[in-house]
């Protein structure tokens, strides 16, 4: 038998040896191929080889006996040692592998030498190949012991099947607030040959790398703005295989603009200077409307942590009411209001003041005199 050169490596395999001290039963395989042969010693065996089915999965491993019983020693044959059993995988296009076993030996008709092979075909394997199967051996008869070299004998043809594409989890479609942070998709891909993946917000690519099988995929989703989003993942295998899984994002806004409350305010009427400072909030401003008391006196657009301020300046002395009204661009709104009280000029009180003090310093004389002219009369009458 012809010594094969191996080419490409196709197979990973490892080999053990099982030597069978009297006959052998075995279990029924779905494969099982025999061949009757006569030795140079006129001998005659069998060679067979057994397996469990001819379908096989990458990265899976599968096992295969091989294995020579005697059935009747030739005349002055004795035995049969230095047995090497081989076996060869040919895919049809130039690529080979071959594989021997240890020696082995067997002395008494009806007698089995196997041997066991386990293989894992690997994603390098062709798609299909041709099993070959031969042996080579000596018998003893003292002097000139006939060697045997039963080439190779074909049996069964493999096909090699990709296993299936990665296994890829489904998370559940998510909502949350705008501005609340936190937010992820997180996928966890299972495969015996993990590649690389993909992911896509809406049609554009925007995240790939390496992934392990069973190690979660994370993804950040935080700072969308309001609006429906979906997060498409491809997970693909050294195969070329793929699964994909999407996560629809719903951002919503469902809570109102924020503003501050500021104090009531008391100012004197035309002196100047005198605001009402408001400070809003939200992710999505819109616009405002200011009212005095009912009467709308301002209105128009804000942005996000903006300050509106109005004057008060050139109000008349009285009572006011200034509110003021926020819409975000969902239509939540919130208000707040001020209280405004304008009080009279402190000119004014201090000119009264100076002309009461001059009317009454003017009227002390006029009291005086008439007391003297009383007190007269009074003593003139005495």
């Amino acid at each position: 038998m012809e010594l094969l050169k191996t080419k490409k490596l196709l197979l990973v395999l490892l080999i053990s040896i099982v030597v069978f001290q009297s006959p052998k039963i075995v279990p029924t395989y779905a494969v099982t191929y025999t061949t009757p042969k006569i030795s140079s010693g006129g001998s005659s065996y069998d060679l067979y080889l057994k397996l469990d089915t001819t379908s096989w999965t990458r990265d899976s491993t599968y096992y295969m006996y091989i294995g020579i019983k005697v059935n009747s020693f030739g005349s002055g044959m004795y035995d049969f040692h230095e047995i090497v059993l081989s076996i060869l995988f040919d895919d049809g296009s130039g690529y080979e592998i071959r594989a021997d076993s240890e020696w082995g030996m067997i002395n008494t008709e009806g007698y089995t030498y196997e041997v066991e092979w386990y293989f894992t075909p690997s994603f390098i394997t062709p798609d299909s190949f041709s099993v070959f199967i031969g042996s080579e051996f000596w018998e003893d008869v003292g002097l000139g012991d006939p060697f045997t070299d039963d080439g190779w004998t074909w049996c069964v043809d493999i096909t090699i099947n990709d296993p299936e594409p990665p296994l890829l989890s489904n998370p559940d479609d998510i909502n949350y607030e705008e501005g609340v942070e936190g937010n992820e998709i997180s996928w966890t891909a299972e495969h015996t040959n993990p590649d690389y993946y993909e992911i896509y917000q809406n049609s554009s690519e925007c995240d790939t790398g390496v992934w392990e099988s069973g190690t979660p995929i994370i993804y950040d989703i935080d700072n969308l703005a309001k609006g429906d989003y979906s997060f498409t993942i491809i997970v693909f295998d050294n195969y070329g295989h793929s699964s994909s899984d999407t996560v629809l994002v719903h951002v919503q806004d469902t809570m109102p603009p924020t503003i501050n409350s500021p104090p009531d305010i008391v100012f004197e009427e035309s002196t100047t200077g005198n605001y009402i400072i408001w400070s809003a909030n939200d992710t999505n401003p819109y616009s405002y409307e200011l009212k005095r008391d009912d009467e709308v006196i301002g209105a128009g657009s804000w942005e996000i942590n903006t300050q509106l301020n109005f004057s008060l300046d050139g109000l008349e002395e009285g009572e006011y009411n200034y509110t003021i009204t926020v819409t975000d661009e969902s239509g939540l709104k919130v208000s707040d209001m001020v209280k405004v009280s304008v009080i009279g000029s402190s000119k004014t009180g201090s000119n009264f003041l100076v002309f009461s003090t001059i009317f009454f310093v003017a009227l002390i004389p006029l009291v005086i005199v008439r007391k003297r002219i009383q007190l007269k009369d009074i003593s003139f009458k005495k």
